[in-house]
């Protein structure tokens, strides 16, 4: 029996729920799970919207550590993909051990902000 060689493609799949749509443009839910520090072993479910990582009560993901500024970082879902931003903080935002600005994250990134270390899943 004779093999084709040539290469297989995916076969398109058409859908027209809006729905379908805002799921492929937000991408899948991520979330954070401390893994080193105050707080071990918390997790935060990330999504679309902008949430501040600080010190402060007030922010979305609180850390209690001196060494966090009150006002630190920024996590963003946008366009299936999530970005880390620092807020100019004293101590600075690190990932893989490398200081960031602004960072688009990938599956099993270690953040480190302050005394804590957090990993960034991809879930589903």
């Amino acid at each position: 029996m004779k093999q084709n060689n040539r290469p297989t493609r995916p076969i398109p799949i058409f859908t027209t729920g809006k729905k379908e749509k805002a799921s492929l443009r937000e991408g899948p839910p991520g979330k954070l799970i401390v893994v080193y520090g105050a707080h071990l072993g918390k997790q935060y479910h990330l999504g679309p919207k902008k949430m501040l990582i600080g010190r402060m009560g007030q922010s979305d993901i609180s850390i209690d550590d001196s060494s966090v500024s009150r006002e630190h970082a920024f996590i963003e879902g946008k366009d299936g993909r999530f970005i880390l931003e620092d807020l100019k903080s004293t101590n600075g935002t690190f990932i893989n051990g490398e200081f960031v600005d602004v960072r688009v994250l990938n599956h099993g990134d270690k953040i480190r902000i302050g005394n804590s270390v957090l990993q960034f899943i991809v879930e589903g």
